[in-house]
């Protein structure tokens, strides 16, 4: 299955990013919160400290809802951590999102779900984002146009929804 999506030129946006598919019909969206009003605030200004930014992700399609929060700054100190909240109409799980990356030029993020690691490798060169699980390439993201930063997403499995693979690559994309 194949989706599209548009992503904000400004990072700090909280506009809704739609999610939509090859028949031209919205599925749902992805946006950036804060925690707070004074979060928000800490990003106009002009001299931002990164290592106090925080990343968290909203999104919602067809009942179900995603929550991506980073872990506390103590938990972060060595590499990144998020929380990923995923709810249906009758359940709500919880997964974790870790930062593998070395080099910053080559992101490297697992996500640990239902006993399964699914590794998002970004690559800048070729403007790809391969997922796979166990060396299989179950979905790939790919920048179609650089301005605004268009992006098409080919999903191969049912594993993963939209909302999660997208929901991840722009915390990718926030954090690199």
């Amino acid at each position: 299955m194949e989706y599209f999506t548009v992503l904000p030129m400004w990072n700090y946006s909280g506009k809704q990013i739609e999610i939509i598919d090859t028949n031209s019909v919205r599925v749902g969206f992805i946006k950036r919160t804060y925690k707070s009003f004074w979060d928000k605030l800490l990003h106009y200004l002009p001299i931002t400290i990164s290592f106090l930014e925080t990343i968290n992700i909203d999104g919602e399609n067809n009942g179900h809802q995603l929550k991506i929060r980073e872990q506390s700054f103590k938990s972060n100190l060595l590499k990144l951590k998020w929380d990923i909240f995923l709810e249906d109409t009758a359940t709500e799980s919880q997964f974790l999102l870790e930062d593998k990356t070395k080099i910053s030029t080559n992101p490297h993020m697992v996500y640990h779900k239902n006993n399964n690691e699914y590794v998002f490798r970004k690559d800048l060169f070729n403007r790809t984002c391969k997922i796979s699980v166990n060396d299989e390439v179950c979905a790939t993201i790919r920048v179609e146009k650089k301005i605004p930063l268009s992006l098409k997403a080919v999903v191969k499995t049912n594993d993963l929804t939209i909302l999660e693979l997208l929901g991840i690559y722009f915390v990718i994309s926030l954090a690199y």
